[in-house]
């Protein structure tokens, strides 16, 4: 065949390739878990002949002993991802980093701002056609091979292959060496509780049939241990790692058998150990195209229900937030983040999630901060593109939000040690009222206390009140009749301000408990219903509360009220309450029926305007 002739006559050695980089000239290497070794090792690190080489790469994931001499004298790394295992070169200024974005990346390259004179990279070993495959890492490099004057391939039979974008002509090689050797594997390390937690929040805020991106690091790893359980996942993602494979083993994500006319997994880099690299090899449920196809903003808004996770090193309180040097552990780099967090959202049901712990390792600083900290910091979301935010005490939804609301909802999913602290930051700057008060240190969210449920054919959230709620409460009040409001308050009430619906959010889940009911499918997050109970100060000898509710009009008679009441008479129970008390209006039958279902043993007195209505629990 012709070809194999073709390829023949470009094999050589790497000892006859040392005088091809020139002195001053721009080399691109491939990276992550397609780095050809041999080649770098031989033609970079112990090629002393260099002379002032910029070594381009995007996701170098080795610790290297050699960073090209006194202040690059041979060589200088740059590149656009910095992994834990070269954060200290960059932190002693070693190497350099390019704060760009994918599609930068890709102009960068395509437009000839950056002129690469050789390219060196790794392949698999050619078909019956003669085509050699990129593997696991098409990345970029179909640009790269395109510009660079002369591309050096190292031709490896462990490099798998694979579907999509990665198959390349031997006319686009100049010089071929052979070589096998395993391919980078890298792993992550071991999530801990915290970590592990996040991931499960992240995990709530994805629906069956979502199509998932996935950052790099151990919050998204954590996240998709997660998914497991969910059904019909799809996954558009620059970076694939073992946990794809795991979902995929675990039937989580849609295939061809059900119907998915599309691949289950898009991606352009493998990155992992030899159970990804096998898992792609030569799947048909897996294409691996090129990135700027996959950060292409008009192909993600072709998803339904895209859901980007991405991770931060710090958000401040205005919702922006940031990756930077500040810890060893963790990667650094734009890539797609800030194009998947931003375009998520606008696809139907979509989501552009950003995930962090609540502190630094050690726990000796908060991740949610009046300011950002490290003078080195990248911001790669901004204000104007925030959208969720998970840590492990919950998550929040800061879009179309004010920075108000923004930093108040960001306090709640701060580290409870270092809440008081950014109240007070949040006060000093003016963010908040200087009257806002926040539920005890110890009064943790009680999630069991949530479900969804239906009221004839309407689906709602119940969950517990949070201090977040306020406006929601105050809409709640607008929307009651006149004479509602009077029978929740036993007073005639105009006007709900935030000194008074401030104490209505502000329960403590020990003593008192608040529920809300909220409507599903409305962009607003609109709050339907609302019950307290709270401690009678009164009650001498006995453990009583009160009880209150507040139904929207448009909601009454469809079984709410009875269901808030008989959830609190549950929770009444667990607080250690012996009576539940109801102050109710002596022309409030609808309440008065709420309180005659409850099958309980019931005491009931008037005076000349109200029923004091006692239920023994």
């Amino acid at each position: 065949m012709l070809w194999e002739a073709e390829y023949a006559s470009k094999v050589t050695t790497t000892e006859r390739l040392l005088e091809i980089i020139q002195p001053g000239s721009c080399v691109y290497v491939e990276s992550g878990c397609g780095e050809p070794q041999y080649l770098t090792k031989h033609l970079i690190f112990d090629n002393m002949s260099l002379s002032d080489v910029h070594v381009y790469t995007s996701v170098p994931l080795r610790c290297y002993a050699d960073y090209g001499g006194d202040f690059g004298s041979r060589f200088r790394i740059q590149t656009f991802f910095v992994a834990p295992a070269m954060r200290s070169a960059f932190a002693e200024g070693q190497a350099d980093h390019l704060p760009l974005s994918t599609v930068g990346m890709f102009k960068l390259f395509h437009e000839g701002y950056i002129r690469i004179n050789t390219a060196i990279i790794q392949l698999s070993r050619p078909n019956e056609e003669g085509m050699l495959s990129l593997g696991v890492m098409v990345d970029i490099m179909r640009t790269i091979i395109g510009k660079a004057e002369k591309v050096i391939a190292q031709v490896n039979r462990h490099m798998p292959v694979t579907n999509g974008d990665s198959l390349i002509p031997l006319s686009d090689l100049d010089y071929i060496v052979e070589h096998d050797e395993p391919l980078v594997t890298f792993s992550q390390e071991e999530p801990d509780p915290e970590i592990i937690e996040v991931g499960r929040n992240v995990a709530r805020l994805v629906d069956d049939g979502a199509t998932i991106q996935m950052g790099f690091g151990r919050i998204p790893e954590a996240a998709m241990h997660c998914l497991q359980g969910k059904r019909n996942l799809r996954i558009h993602s620059e970076i694939i790692t073992d946990t794809v494979v795991d979902l995929a083993a675990g039937g989580a994500l849609a295939s061809r058998e059900d119907g998915v006319v599309a691949n289950a997994v898009t991606s352009s880099l493998c990155i992992g150990s030899a159970k990804v690299f096998d898992y792609v090899r030569e799947n048909p449920e897996v294409e691996l195209q090129d990135l700027s196809a996959i950060c292409d903003p008009a192909l993600i808004l072709h998803h339904e229900r895209f859901i980007a996770i991405n991770g931060a090193m710090e958000i401040d309180l205005t919702g922006q937030s940031c990756v930077g040097l500040g810890d060893p552990t963790s990667f650094y780099g734009a890539l797609g983040h800030a194009v998947f967090n931003r375009t998520a959202m606008f696809t139907p049901g979509g989501k552009g999630i950003i995930a962090l712990r609540s502190t630094s390792r050690d726990g000796r600083r908060s991740r949610i901060v009046p300011e950002f900290t490290d003078a080195r910091i990248g911001i790669i979301t901004t204000q104007s593109d925030v959208n969720y935010v998970v840590t492990e005490y919950g998550s929040v939804n800061l879009f179309g939000k004010s920075i108000r609301e923004r930093a108040l909802a960001l306090i709640t999913i701060a580290h409870p040690r270092f809440r008081p602290w950014l109240l007070e930051e949040a006060k000093r700057k003016k963010y908040l009222y200087e009257d806002q008060v926040l539920p005890p240190d110890d009064a943790g969210f009680p999630g069991d206390h949530e479900e969804v449920r239906f009221f004839g054919e309407r689906e709602v959230r119940i969950r517990p009140i949070r201090v977040t709620d306020e406006r929601a409460i105050q809409n709640l009040f607008y929307a009651m009749s006149k004479d509602d409001r009077f029978h929740r308050f036993l007073r005639h009430m105009a006007s709900l301000h935030h000194k008074q619906a401030q104490y209505l959010v502000n329960v403590d889940h020990t003593k008192s408990m608040a529920l809300v009911v909220q409507a599903l499918g409305d962009k607003q997050e609109r709050i339907v219903a609302v019950a307290h109970i709270a401690p009678d100060e009164e009650s001498v000898g006995r453990r009583v509360c009160e009880f209150a509710v507040m139904v929207d009009p448009a909601w009454q008679g469809l079984g709410i009220g009875t269901h808030l009441f008989e959830s609190m008479i549950a929770i009444g129970r667990t607080l250690a309450y012996e009576i539940v008390r109801a102050i109710v209006w002596r022309d409030n039958h609808s309440m008065l029926k709420v309180l005659e279902k409850a099958a309980r043993p019931m005491s009931r007195s008037a005076d000349s305007h109200a029923y004091q209505v006692d239920i023994a629990l």
